[in-house]
This record gives structure tokens, C-alpha cells and sequence, in this order.
């Protein structure tokens, strides 16, 4: 433990969990003003409820899935705002969790998959340096932290599967994501009930 202590240190991945935590806190700050300014000026449950919780539900999740498997580019956020409008929302966060983690698989594996295609590869590599570099350092902490904070997790597999890290340890330390879906929907039910 102390060799691994000595190795994170020197790497850097204490300060980078301590950036990790720092963007955490200010997107949570940044989303809490947000929504403080905009149901000042608007009705904002109105708006919620028509543009996000009026869609039907296998549109939503199919959406959900592709965005999960491709670079995760619309926030789960929404996602889970979006479930609290089931009578069974911790239900639907599991779902979501579901898909969300199926999604990072399905990256990882599109990653392998790129091996193959010469183009895409050094595209991808150059894109999205950072997390290939994270990666070979770090391995499953990283994968750990892109599925419980706001670090792109589809990314981070998809790099994952480029530079061949075990996909058992993928998958196992991908669950974690599960637990990003609880304590975010806590956190956004409460929020909404409060604030709305």
C-alpha cells in the first residue's frame, strides 16, 4: 500500500481527484444557480415537464444509450431529472444506471474495434489523449472516478478498451456507476423539491 501511495503521489492522481472534486462542486453550484435563476424569470417545473418529461419513454432510453455509448455527450443528469417523473423513480434510476454502465461496455468495446480501423484510431488517440494517458497510469481508479463524477465514462472505457485493459476489471470497476445514478437522483429529487 505504501509503494501504491508513493506511486499515486508521484503521478499526480491525488491532485487530479482533488481537480475531479473541485469541477464536481462548481458543476453542482453552477446547476443549483442555474435553476435558482431560470424558475425566478420562468416557470421552470412547466418547462421540465414539457420539454424534458413529455418524450416517450423508449425514445428516452434508446437516446440515453446511444449518447452513453458514444462519448456520453448529453449529461445523465437529465436523464434522472427526467426519471423523477415515474411513480417509482429509484426504479428508473436503476435503469438508467443499466444502460448507462451497458453504454461504457459498449464503448469499451468499440475501442477494441478501432485497433482495427487505422483512421479512427489516431483520431480517437489524438481527441482524446488525456484519457489514454490516464488510463495507463491509473487504470481501474480512473475508470472508478468517470463513473461516479462528471468525467466523460464512455470516454474513459472506450480509452479503456484501446489500450487493451482488461475488460473484467472494466466491467467490475464500471459498477460504480450504479452508485453515481443513486446519489445523483437523491441529490436532484431533493433539489427540485426544494428549489421548484
Amino acid at each position: 500500500m505504501r509503494i501504491s501511495h508513493e506511486w499515486n503521489k508521484r503521478t499526480g492522481l491525488y491532485s487530479f481527484m482533488g481537480q475531479v472534486l473541485i469541477k464536481l462542486l462548481a458543476v453542482i453550484v453552477v446547476i443549483v444557480i442555474a435553476v435558482m435563476l431560470l424558475n425566478h424569470y420562468f416557470n421552470l417545473e412547466e418547462i421540465i415537464e414539457d420539454y424534458i418529461f413529455s418524450h416517450d419513454t423508449p425514445g428516452v432510453l434508446a437516446l440515453f444509450l446511444i449518447s452513453e455509448s458514444f462519448l456520453g455527450w448529453i449529461p445523465p443528469d437529465l436523464f434522472i431529472m427526467w426519471s423523477d417523473k415515474f411513480n417509482e423513480p429509484f426504479k428508473w434510476l436503476t435503469i438508467l444506471g443499466s444502460i448507462s454502465y451497458l453504454g461504457g461496455m459498449i464503448a469499451y468495446h468499440l475501442g477494441k474495434l478501432a485497433l482495427y480501423i487505422p483512421k479512427l484510431r489516431a483520431w480517437l488517440e489524438k481527441r482524446n489523449e488525456e484519457f489514454f494517458v490516464r488510463i495507463r497510469k491509473w487504470g481501474g481508479i480512473i475508470i472508478i472516478l468517470a463513473a461516479l463524477f462528471p468525467l466523460p465514462f464512455a470516454t474513459t472505457t472506450l480509452a479503456a478498451g484501446m489500450v487493451k485493459y482488461p475488460f473484467k476489471l472494466t466491467m467490475l470497476y464500471g459498477l460504480s456507476r450504479y452508485l453515481r445514478f443513486y446519489l445523483y437522483g437523491v441529490l436532484i429529487f431533493l433539489g427540485m423539491d426544494k428549489i421548484l
